[in-house]
């Protein structure tokens, strides 16, 4: 026999998946970029890529569940700042921050409405649609030195310096690397 309060818990629950997947739609919808999390494996191949250097900053640009900051704050004692416009990202983000005691700042917000001055290496995992908006937007706010990993899409206009791959057999995800 169900019991109220189980019947309360159950209601609650899909009201809070609802709510989650309402979300998700809705960022998708508003920036044509859907949330994709990255594998725990995928995320230290690109910290590895990265070559992260104490007390740098670390801004990735639609952040996601905010794993990889997390795990970069940790593991290479960087500043780092996420920018995510899906609201169920965001709070996912924010629940990861908070378990895993980091001291990793993300922003609900439009990344292209951020000031990216203060940026040492950038990160982002976008949709051909937004990069090339994306590449005027690094070339009129970022200064001299930055470097920008942008993850399975090129940013259009940007000579790259480098390319490297996720897995070296399969060569399917590319990592683009760029300097400002």
């Amino acid at each position: 026999l169900l019991t109220y309060p189980f019947l309360f818990l159950l209601i609650l629950s899909f009201l809070f998946l609802l709510f989650f997947y309402l979300s998700l739609l809705i960022g998708f919808i508003t920036t044509r970029v859907p949330f994709v999390s990255l594998s725990k494996k995928s995320i230290l191949k690109i910290l590895k890529i990265m070559e992260l250097k104490k007390d740098q900053v670390l801004i990735d640009l639609g952040s996601g569940d905010g794993l990889l900051l997390i795990e970069a704050e940790k593991k290479y004692k960087v500043k780092t700042i996420g920018y995510e416009i899906s609201l169920a990202a965001f709070l996912l983000s924010k629940i990861n921050i908070f378990l895993k005691r980091a001291k990793t700042k993300v922003y609900f917000k439009n990344f292209f409405k951020a000031n990216l001055s203060q940026a040492d290496v950038i990160f982002c995992y976008l949709f051909p649609n937004v990069m090339p908006r994306l590449s005027e937007k690094l070339k009129r706010d970022l200064k001299s030195g930055v470097r920008i990993f942008s993850l399975a899409f090129p940013l259009p206009n940007w000579p790259e310096e480098k390319i490297e791959y996720l897995d070296e057999r399969n060569k399917k995800e590319k990592i683009f690397i760029y300097q400002r």
